[in-house]
């Protein structure tokens, strides 16, 4: 097992951390130790300059990490589902945004329409398809699936 970087946060030093893995998920850490709307403002700052360095085109899709790994199970079973923010968290600890669109590797658009299967796995939907496919087997037959957002896969 190799690992790319290791550092400790103080979190006197930092109040809130934001992890974002390649293909936009994120998860903040440490968020109620500084006033919602100066992060907020803080987060809008660094989405403006990440945008304004963007060059033009379409973002191409992330590597193997993350979500590109088609061949680890999800294990919708032991998967969790925070209604309010879309957000499904499968049994392996990956966070699903299921508030926006997902791209397959064939180029299908998928969109989750609010219901699980019997095994815990959002179903998604797409025109593409005339039935509802769940989300673990979706990625493992059509992965890696990407978010899109705003026209373009992030």
């Amino acid at each position: 097992m190799t690992f790319d970087h290791f550092r400790f946060v103080d979190q006197r030093e930092h109040p809130f951390v934001v992890l974002v893995d390649v293909h936009g998920g994120a998860e903040i850490i440490g968020e109620n130790s500084m006033c919602k709307v100066t992060a907020a403002n803080t987060l809008r700052v660094i989405a403006d300059v990440m945008e304004s360095g963007h060059g033009p085109g379409v973002c191409t899709p992330a590597g193997p990490a993350g979500f590109g790994r088609p061949d680890e199970p999800l294990y919708p079973h032991a998967g969790t589902l925070d209604q309010e923010r879309q957000v499904w968290t499968d049994g392996a600890g990956h966070a699903w945004d299921l508030s926006v669109p997902w791209r397959d590797n064939a180029g299908s658009t998928w969109l989750w329409y609010g219901r699980l299967d019997l095994q815990g796995a959002p179903l998604m939907r797409s025109n593409d398809w005339p039935e509802p496919q769940p989300l673990d087997a979706l990625r493992f037959l059509r992965g890696p699936m990407a978010p899109v957002y705003r026209g373009g896969a992030a």
